[in-house]
């Protein structure tokens, strides 16, 4: 409970009492009131239809202070009526502002997943990336012109016989060299020499490395 509603509820509590001790001392102070209230008593009873007393009429009539005085403790407990409808209302804004928190929370959590994965799968491209370039075959611009005058040979040569050729570079670790001068010949020569390879595996080999020669500008 808020401590304005408590403040409010002692507020009510004092009034109760000042209003009880008022009534009490306003009765028991007042010995005209004592004094006519017993005569009240003692005196025979009125006629049937005779009109009631004037003094009786006043007795009988709340005084301004106690109508002060209720009107005050009616209005402090609408007050304090007021105050719990709105304490309640709040406790309610509280309880959805909580749970907007707490989707918000989620979704946050959600994106953060979902900028790891992104990141994660960006690395991966990036090292895949960085394979292909380590197994790129580089082709310097200076070579080029000799590369090219090797592969109008090779372009020339027997299929079966550069075949063989190509198969023997691959053997003595020069199957770099054996793709750039494939790079340059003609398709059709191409074809015809990695049909002669004995070593198949080989052969998918350098039409794989191929696709990856890279010309240096």
């Amino acid at each position: 409970m808020g401590k304005k509603l408590m403040l409010i509820i002692l507020a009510v509590a004092g009034i109760g009492v000042f209003a009880a001790s008022f009534v009490v001392s306003r009765y028991l102070v007042s010995p005209a009131r004592t004094q006519a209230a017993t005569s009240a008593t003692e005196a025979p009873a009125a006629p049937k239809g005779a009109a009631a007393s004037p003094e009786l009429a006043l007795e009988a009539a709340p005084t301004v202070e106690e109508k002060h005085l209720y009107d005050l403790i009616k209005e402090v407990r609408q007050k304090v009526q007021d105050c719990q409808k709105r304490e309640q209302e709040l406790e309610e804004q509280e309880k959805r502002m909580q749970m907007t928190r707490q989707a918000i929370d989620r979704e946050a959590q959600n994106l953060e997943s979902q900028r790891l994965q992104l990141a994660a799968a960006l690395t991966k491209l990036k090292e895949t990336q960085a394979e292909i370039e380590k197994t790129r075959v580089a082709i310097d611009r200076e070579e080029m012109a000799n590369l090219k005058r090797v592969a109008a040979v090779y372009d020339k040569m027997d299929a079966a016989a550069g075949g063989r050729i190509l198969e023997g570079m691959c053997t003595n670790k020069q199957e770099a060299d054996a793709v750039k001068i494939l790079h340059y010949m003609t398709e059709r020569s191409v074809a015809k020499m990695l049909a002669e390879i004995t070593d198949k595996n080989l052969a998918a080999r350098l039409c794989d490395q191929l696709r990856r020669v890279k010309e240096q500008s």
